[in-house]
């Protein structure tokens, strides 16, 4: 039996889900939502086109509460701006849906642990979005640490260096603000961060310092951190949207007793050194990895999977996804207060940074 999925948000984002629904043949997407007529009517001719679908067989809603009470939905994905990941995912919990939300699952603290708390009391999946996790070179390091191929951990990087013009800002209102943006570390930087966790393990403390520099908007430009690990690595975090003239890409370097591991690139897709103590790997099998780019598709069959089969497979649940959520809470916290700080933290909404003297 196919899983009936309904679809929260119609951008840009969506048209790389409604892409990479279209070929599972675990699931069918039969409604979507949002407020704008023009972007729904572009994913629905999206998905009737990939998929074969006749006109009438996905609803469209400007409403999202009407699509929360379609009979055939079993799924729900929320893909819209951040700041209403938490009330949308609240509602479809409560609705008896499961959830497949792009990041950041919320932006406060008290709401990432309420939904948490919700889906589970319900029995429901709520599932976050880092979908580089399931690309090949990202599953490569995990085993790596995992059989204790590298061996001792000794620390790793993550670097952010993109460009977002005032431009960009202005086309959203959303776009920039504490309160429903949620900030760069958020947005353009949690899927390194959650990759570092993934690796390096859970944080015990962080330090950070923020600048603002482009006026217009309230979030920071530039994001530096030490992230102090339980184990005893560290992590370092260096991010900034102020690259001119462009983007000059992401990179991912970790450094262990036997090994050390760098990937880089615009798209985290290019393999610089991959080098492990007593491994052979062939230059056809690294470029076989470079190349591939079915991390989303691998996200949503191990999604779909535990939906309907239960708990057996990697996923990025509500409390998985909110250890990075927490460790930049921690960053922000750390900014904001101008002092290390330790987790867990008992409380914390990126509002608070609106009135903060965080940018020195």
């Amino acid at each position: 039996m196919k899983l009936g999925i309904g679809i929260i948000g119609c951008g840009r984002i969506t048209e790389k889900h409604a892409a990479t629904l279209s070929r599972l043949g675990s699931a069918r997407v039969v409604a979507i939502s949002d407020i704008s007529i023009e972007r729904m009517e572009i994913i629905h001719g999206q998905l009737t086109e990939a998929a074969g679908h006749t006109a009438n067989e996905i609803a469209m809603y400007p409403d999202y509460a009407d699509l929360l009470i379609h009979p055939e939905v079993n799924v729900i994905v929320i893909a819209t701006s951040s700041g209403h990941h938490a009330d949308m995912a609240g509602d479809a919990l409560i609705a008896g849906k499961h959830v497949i939300i792009e990041k950041p699952l919320a932006l406060t603290l008290e709401d990432s642990r309420l939904l948490s708390k919700l889906a589970s009391q319900r029995g429901l999946n709520l599932l976050v979005c880092h979908q580089m996790r399931y690309r090949l070179p990202m599953l490569r390091i995990k085993n790596y640490i995992t059989s204790g191929l590298l061996g001792d951990l000794y620390y790793g990087v993550a670097s952010i260096e993109i460009s977002r013009t005032p431009d960009y800002f202005r086309q959203a209102a959303w776009r920039g603000t504490w309160d429903q943006d949620g900030g760069m570390l958020l947005n353009q930087g949690i899927h390194l961060i959650d990759l570092l966790l993934w690796f390096l393990g859970d944080v015990e403390g962080a330090y950070g310092e923020l600048q603002k520099l482009q006026p217009g908007k309230e979030i920071e430009d530039v994001a530096l951190a030490v992230l102090s690990f339980r184990n005893g690595t560290k992590g370092l975090v260096e991010a900034n949207t102020v690259t001119r003239p462009g983007n000059f890409g992401y990179s991912l370097r970790l450094f262990a007793e036997k090994g050390t591991l760098i990937i880089s690139g615009n798209q985290l897709e290019r393999i610089e050194r991959f080098e492990v103590r007593g491994v052979q790997i062939a230059e056809e099998e690294l470029r076989r990895l470079e190349a591939d780019r079915d991390e989303q598709l691998r996200m949503y069959e191990a999604y779909l999977d535990r939906i309907q089969n239960g708990p057996e497979g990697m996923v990025v649940d509500a409390p998985e996804a909110s250890k990075s959520l927490e460790a930049i809470f921690a960053i922000y916290r750390s900014a904001l207060e101008g002092r290390r700080v330790t987790l867990p933290l008992t409380e914390f909404s990126t509002e608070i940074m609106k009135a903060g003297k965080w940018h020195r």
